[in-house]
């Protein structure tokens, strides 16, 4: 459902941005309202998604839950369909929801046989009916985290079901590395709590405690929430107003002290630092004696200039004369966010030590000038110091960029203040990765139609995000980018690595490294760097959507399940319609499978070991002792050889499965792939695979197991094609 979440969050942002992104206090006063009018934009969808649980409960609830089959679940969800038309976004989630209503009923099934939950005396009416109370809640933060309302804190809400299901104890007696909360992303988040609250309410012993986990839930809803990015927008706004009418000679510590605490809980970090007063006050004294060179009219204005230089037109539309005024106040209010930003991230040892704080502090700062101010030191310095030149050569900034301009103060993103002509090679674009483990080439092929060793000329558009920036924002938001804007969930942006920063700008310095970035675009922190490629004549691929609307084409993705109850490996690649087209042609010639399994080897073996990295959003992971929250943990906890091996067995395994299907019944994928749907979808089962059980054991802990993992042997597999995207 991560997907289908972070479209309804795109397309919930767009909206409130149109209808609400005012200026001043106004705006501050606008979220009730657009509350409000959110929840109107949701109630279609909202009452399709009740009735889904309405009718399940009239036509399953009579029946008895412990004599129930699945097969008349799977006809009972798929005979309900919307009684009116829903916007694709809507459409998408409703989709996903049947899905996850039909695990959830099959679940209550199964357990009721056993006699563990209350559907075993009441039967799936009562669950179907609690169930469906947590629909609104779900779309309530989807809203709020549109807006830009802090959600109250991710709840530990497995314990919950560990006190239910004393077989869950386990996970407690594990010590197992926890994935920390803070580390997912707000879809990430969403969807597991979605799936604890399910749980919750599936393995309750009654309908009391069913009616006060919904009464938690709800009352949580409707508890105040705060914005920190609304008031670091406020606090921005002021410092800079404040820096403006500095006097020559005039201290600005008042000022610093009084931004600093804002820009804190905007940051993941900032609560470690905001713990710690005396860094702050030291952080805030020691950023105000650095900028006091950069702040009153003295320095002001001449800095003002050297910014509007360095290519602050060529980043807008539209320039004022108070923009360039404002340029100056802007870019050391930036410097001094860069700069708290770094200095939260450094870890305690340092922070506990002044003098080690003192000199990662001015290191931290001057990093930050580097970056938002100027190039204004002379050639020695930079000679010596080539870590504050990022960029030099192409003589820009990064400049915060507003909402939508001239409606709002808002800032969502910065952007380098030079779009750089590069020319594309087939080299280049093999070796530059994108997001969910594409390689640039691949996505550029499925989404612009791109040929194979095609060389072009493109321009790079540069984009740094800052507190609460989602990729959607930029591609939403910067009218300067022809053909990026996109409310879907796959944007044309890219991760701007060190790497990525060396193959396209010969400056590996202004890339940024970040564990798991080119895998999860969802999970955004600020300071990352992301690039757009401006193809002339190139432009987006696009499918019929609703009402003729066209979209964009879907990229490949693929999902990985390993499902130790039923025993079995379940294996999802969907492949976009180019990379469809392309093996389907090949099929059609009847030439040699060759070429077909080279190209689906490569892409098994990154799916995998994505998978095995237990990344969001390619992993499902069911284990009796591994909740959500426990699992990357446990995917890194497991020895890095025993993973690698049993990575490489289940690839051998797909990649032999898919190559003795596409020769003995080529003609499965070539209807799919004649199909008007955009794309088609392998789905691989693997049973009782060799080691599965060690495996198993293995990921409890008992590393005494990993003997028995390696085998030789093929196990069954079963294979289905089925045109568009599918997934469990």
């Amino acid at each position: 459902m991560d997907d289908a979440l972070a479209n309804l969050i795109n397309e919930a942002t767009a909206v409130y941005e149109t209808q609400f992104a005012i200026e001043g206090e106004a705006y501050a006063s606008s979220g009730y309202e657009a509350e409000q009018f959110l929840e109107q934009h949701f109630a279609p969808l909202i009452y399709e998604s009740e009735s889904l649980f309405d009718a399940l409960a009239a036509d399953l609830g009579p029946r008895d839950a412990r004599t129930m089959m699945e097969a008349e679940i799977e006809t009972a969800v798929d005979r309900h369909q919307p009684a009116a038309e829903l916007s694709p976004t809507f459409e998408d989630f409703f989709g996903k929801l049947k899905k996850a209503v039909k695990s959830v009923a099959k679940k209550a099934v199964s357990v009721a046989k056993k006699g563990i939950s209350v559907a075993a005396k009441l039967g799936l009416g009562p669950v179907l009916n609690k169930l469906k109370g947590l629909v609104k809640p779900l779309l309530k933060r989807v809203i709020k985290t549109a807006i830009r309302k802090l959600p109250r804190p991710l709840r530990p809400l497995a314990s919950k079901l560990a006190r239910r299901l004393p077989f869950l104890r386990e996970i407690e007696e594990l010590d197992m590395e926890s994935e920390a909360l803070d580390d997912m992303s707000e879809v990430a988040e969403m969807q597991y709590e979605f799936n604890q609250q399910m749980a919750n309410l599936l393995f309750a012993a009654n309908e009391i405690e069913q009616d006060l986990e919904i009464a938690e839930i709800m009352r949580e809803q409707e508890a105040p929430s705060r914005d920190p990015i609304d008031d670091l927008d406020r606090a921005r706004e002021q410092f800079i107003a404040e820096l403006e009418g500095l006097q020559d000679d005039e201290d600005p510590t008042p000022y610093v002290e009084n931004f600093v605490p804002a820009i804190l809980p905007a940051l993941r970090l900032g609560i470690k630092l905001a713990g710690r007063q005396r860094v702050v006050n030291f952080i805030a004294g020691f950023v105000a004696r650095m900028i006091r060179r950069f702040v009153g009219r003295r320095y002001a204005r001449p800095l003002s200039r050297a910014i509007v230089d360095a290519g602050l037109r060529l980043i807008s539309l539209e320039v004022t004369a108070e923009d360039e005024e404002r340029a100056a106040a802007s870019a050391v209010a930036a410097t001094v966010e860069e700069t708290v930003r770094r200095v939260a991230a450094l870890p305690d040892y340092i922070l506990d030590d002044q003098e080690l704080l003192e000199g990662f502090a001015m290191e931290a700062f001057e990093l930050a000038a580097g970056e938002n101010l100027p190039q204004m030191l002379s050639e020695e310095v930079y000679r010596k110091r080539p870590d504050l030149g990022k960029g030099r050569k192409f003589r820009g900034v990064w400049v915060m960029r507003p909402g939508q301009r001239g409606r709002r103060n808002r800032k969502q993103y910065k952007k380098y203040s030079r779009k750089i002509p590069c020319r594309m090679t087939p080299h280049k674009l093999r070796n530059l990765k994108s997001f969910k483990g594409m390689t640039v080439k691949e996505f550029l092929e499925e989404q612009h139609g791109l040929e194979p060793g095609e060389e072009f000329e493109a321009v790079v558009h540069l984009y740094e995000s800052m507190p609460g920036t989602r990729l959607a924002d930029i591609a939403r938001l910067d009218e300067d980018a022809p053909d990026m804007g996109s409310s879907e969930a796959d944007v044309p942006l890219h991760p701007l690595s060190r790497e990525a920063a060396a193959l396209l700008l010969d400056e590996p310095q202004m890339g940024v490294e970040s564990e798991d970035a080119t895998l999860d675009p969802h999970a955004i922190n600020p300071g990352q760097r992301f690039y757009y490629l401006e193809i002339p004549g190139k432009r987006p691929l696009t499918t019929p959507g609703r009402n003729g609307r066209p979209k964009r084409r879907r990229t490949s993705r693929s999902h990985l399940v390993l499902d130790f109850p039923k025993n079995e490996i379940r294996f999802y690649l969907y492949m976009s319609e180019v990379a469809a087209q392309k093996i389907a042609a090949r099929l059609r010639r009847r030439q040699h499978a060759g070429p077909v399994i080279v190209r689906l080897r490569r892409v098994v073996r990154r799916a995998v070991h994505n998978g095995f990295r237990g990344t969001y959003g390619r992993l499902k992971l069911i284990h009796e002792s591994i909740t959500p929250d426990k699992r990357r943990g446990a995917m890194r906890r497991m020895p890095p050889a025993a993973r690698k091996l049993y990575q490489n067995q289940v690839t051998r395994w797909l990649v032999k499965a898919l190559a003795a299907h596409m020769k003995q019944q080529p003609e499965t994928f070539i209807k799919a792939a004649q199909d008007t749907a955009d794309g088609l979808t392998i789905q691989v089962t693997i049973s009782s695979p060799p080691g599965f059980s060690q495996l198993r054991q293995v990921l409890k802990g008992k590393n005494g197991a990993l003997a028995g993992m390696k085998s030789d042997s093929t196990p069954a597999t079963k294979i289905m094609i089925s045109a568009g995207y599918q997934r469990e």
